[in-house]
């Protein structure tokens, strides 16, 4: 009998349900096939390729699927055992085949172990061939602990060190970014709450980028030791322009602490990547994050009107600017 399923797009909400599926039907002990691994890294890159089954409520199934402009890959269909042969594995392809299709994609490959006779014989059977191939692989793997291309340590103040993210903020990006909800109304991307599939994406994410590769760098903001919030230049071309961005644990507003490290940044950026320009945007609803701005140097150069949705809604954003002074 077959099960009606809802597919949907992965949230970081499913995280836990998905990890135990992989972990029960996909089980592995490669370093590169661990789910929160995979997890973190497929969210990088914000392509829409991970999706889940839902049946009563429950994720039932979840296939992660990539294309990269040549081909389309599925890399893990898993259902729970429970649900096999249901149709629950066909109704997944059909979704991510829809989508590489509507990508551009013409050809889609997958890996199966040739002694799997039983999940081969499921993909013959949903219109994929055996073809003669040879599957070779090289792993580039390096610890997951080590930071591809730290950060330079700032000092703003006696007090106040901008310095490279490492796993041991975990805890404090979990503590303080669940505290209020103001920081999902006021920043493009920060969702709310913020669980721990969340700090494991982005501390991922920072750790294994590098200057040349990402044109991007993040800095913890400590006081004293701890970190308190966050603080970076994106999209950055050197010798030309950057974005800025900023975040801080509430227990810590209105102290002037953020003007400080914004300006001291700015006074490294346009030094350390001779830059010319740098810029901010605000949501017109936050006019704390805009006196920030201000207070740091920046001027007003206009409104963006409804240049980002929130939850949906349109919401006006205010665009900020410095110039090097030469």
């Amino acid at each position: 009998m077959s099960v009606d399923i809802s597919v949907r797009k992965f949230a970081s909400s499913d995280a836990e349900s998905v990890i135990a599926l992989w972990s029960d039907a996909l089980p592995s002990s490669q370093p590169w096939n661990q789910p929160r691994t995979i997890i973190c890294r497929k969210l990088h890159q914000k392509d829409g390729l991970l999706f889940v089954g839902e049946h009563d409520g429950q994720v039932i199934a979840t296939v992660l699927a990539g294309y990269d402009g040549v081909r389309g890959w599925i890399y893990s269909l898993a259902v729970a055992e429970e649900h096999r042969r249901r149709g629950v594995g066909r109704r997944m392809l059909e979704e991510v085949e829809s989508a590489l299709l509507a990508r551009g994609c013409d050809k889609i490959n997958l890996q199966v172990r040739a002694t799997n006779a039983e999940v081969i014989e499921f993909y013959v059977r949903c219109g994929f061939s055996v073809e003669d191939r040879a599957s070779l692989g090289k792993s580039l793997l390096r610890d997951s602990e080590s930071i591809a291309d730290p950060v330079p340590t700032i000092q703003v103040n006696n007090q106040i060190t901008l310095s490279q993210i490492t796993w041991d903020d975990k805890p404090a990006y979990l503590t303080h970014l669940n505290e209020i909800d103001e920081f999902h109304a006021h920043m493009g991307m920060m969702p709310f709450p913020y669980r721990e599939i969340d700090a494991d994406e982005w501390i991922s994410k920072v750790v294994r980028e590098t200057f040349e590769a990402n044109h991007r760098r993040n800095w913890a903001i400590r006081i004293d030791g701890e970190l308190v919030g966050g603080v970076g230049v994106f999209n950055m071309n050197h010798g030309e322009m950057a974005e800025v961005g900023y975040w801080l644990a509430k227990k810590h507003w209105g102290k002037g602490i953020v003007t400080s490290v914004v300006h001291r940044l700015c006074d490294f950026a346009f030094d350390q990547y001779e830059l010319q320009r740098i810029y901010g945007k605000v949501f017109a609803t936050n006019p704390a994050s805009a006196r920030v701005l201000s207070k740091a140097g920046f001027e007003l150069e206009g409104t963006l009107r409804s240049h980002h949705f929130r939850d949906g809604k349109p919401v006006d954003v205010l665009f900020f600017g410095i110039l090097r002074l030469t």
